[in-house]
């Protein structure tokens, strides 16, 4: 089964003074349901734009399936 996995991920806009997100840590299995929920600005859609790949993170790495991205 495939998953996606953060491990202490952080990312930081280009030119900001401060994290988006800040050691985010967990595992996704495929062919499950998962909801992101939070206020406005809390780092939802960064989240979801680490997690497929559109932008890589500042810090930690996203691991799937054999494939890793980050630092």
């Amino acid at each position: 089964m495939s998953e996606l996995t953060l491990q202490q991920v952080s990312y930081r806009y280009p030119g900001g003074s401060r994290y988006a997100l800040d050691g985010i840590s967990g595992t996704f299995s495929a062919g499950k349901l998962y909801a992101v929920i939070g206020p406005s600005g809390s780092g939802k859609s960064t989240l979801l734009s680490l997690m497929a790949g559109l932008d890589r993170p500042t810090e930690g790495p996203c691991s799937s399936t054999g494939a890793t991205t980050g630092r």
